[in-house]
């Protein structure tokens, strides 16, 4: 049983830090940060999404609200950084 607990949560981990990866990278104007940002939030949205419908009965919804919302705050921001006209220097 202790080796499925730890498979678990590097699991967990795996998906909470690529929704941090994607967070953290989508404020870089980068164009590989930008591939790394949208590659990081598609892991963490899809994982979100399954730790919430594989925990649906449980506390899952709360659990993967974080990674879905960072993976959607991060291709948000790259969109939002994209858009927005060249700082005058």
């Amino acid at each position: 049983m202790e080796s499925l607990a730890l498979l678990v949560s590097i699991m967990l981990a795996a998906v909470f830090g690529s929704g941090l990866i994607a967070f953290i990278s989508s404020w870089s104007r980068n164009r590989a940060t930008e591939i790394i940002t949208y590659i990081s939030a598609g892991i963490s949205v899809l994982g979100g999404s399954g730790i919430g419908f594989a925990l649906r009965d449980g506390n899952g919804l709360v659990i993967a609200v974080l990674p879905i919302s960072l993976g959607i705050i991060a291709v948000w921001n790259v969109k939002r950084r994209k858009q927005l006209p060249a700082e005058p220097s």
